[in-house]
């Protein structure tokens, strides 16, 4: 065989490699692995809840509450018996509020009642007096008219009650009359607060109640209390739950 002839075939299986190894080539995977797309059930599981994406509103720049504004008034004499947690439906709270402003809430209620999803809230927790008749028998104002609470205090807080203007009333009325300082007094109705489960709907007053002691033990047997869109859960001195009066 000629020289001429061996380049040839040697040419020709350079080729042949060069095509075979380009087939090779192109059917091996990239190296990248395929991600699944997320279903809407993983979506699902990652989207936060309702409070979750609340985010406190800036607090005003006046918060402070005036005493001699109170319609009820000051009592400092009367003795704490017992604890009162007050909670609050949000939505029906807002809508009464809507109501009574004509839809032009003012802005001491906004952080709750705006663009913001609430359910179940912390109204406040109240020293009660055991022989109390009306309202102005509990403890009221037991230190007086107190300065705003520094917004760092406030700031923490905001989740679960979500208005320095109530936070700010409820310890100068309440607070002050059984805690030394207002941060003892919002992280004592916080934990408070954060043990109970609570229902992501509104129930009627019977259902609501069966629903509570069904999913709080703690609440089995004992008399609850409650009134248009509040609920009342009562403890002793030492923090226990107990009957609320009838």
């Amino acid at each position: 065989m000629s020289k001429k002839n061996n380049k040839g075939l040697s040419f020709l299986g350079t080729l042949i490699i060069a095509g075979i190894a380009l087939i090779w080539n192109y059917f091996q995977p990239s190296g990248k692995t395929h991600q699944p797309e997320p279903t809407a059930q993983s979506q699902q599981n990652q989207a936060k809840t309702p409070t979750q994406q609340n985010t406190p509103a800036p607090l005003d720049e006046n918060y402070d509450y005036i005493m001699r504004d109170d319609a009820i008034g000051q009592n400092k004499s009367a003795p704490v018996d017992y604890y009162m947690l007050a909670l609050s439906w949000s939505p029906g709270f807002c809508q009464a509020q809507k109501e009574r402003y004509n839809g032009n809430l003012p802005q001491s209620l906004m952080s709750q009642c705006g663009t913001q999803q609430y359910g179940w809230v912390i109204h406040g927790l109240w020293p009660q007096n055991a022989n109390a008749r009306s309202v102005s028998d509990h403890p009221r104002f037991c230190q007086g008219d107190l300065p705003m609470v520094d917004p760092a205090v406030i700031k923490p807080y905001l989740a679960d009650s979500p208005s320095a203007n109530l936070l700010q009333g409820e310890w100068e009325k309440h607070g002050a009359c059984a805690f030394k300082n207002a941060n003892a007094y919002f992280e004592k109705q916080q934990n408070l607060y954060r043990t109970l489960n609570l229902p992501d709907r509104n129930l009627p007053r019977k259902e609501l109640f069966a629903w509570l002691k069904k999913h709080n033990p703690q609440l089995k047997g004992a008399y609850l209390g409650a009134s248009h869109n509040e609920l009342f859960i009562c403890y002793d001195l030492q923090w226990q739950v107990m009957d609320c009066p009838r």
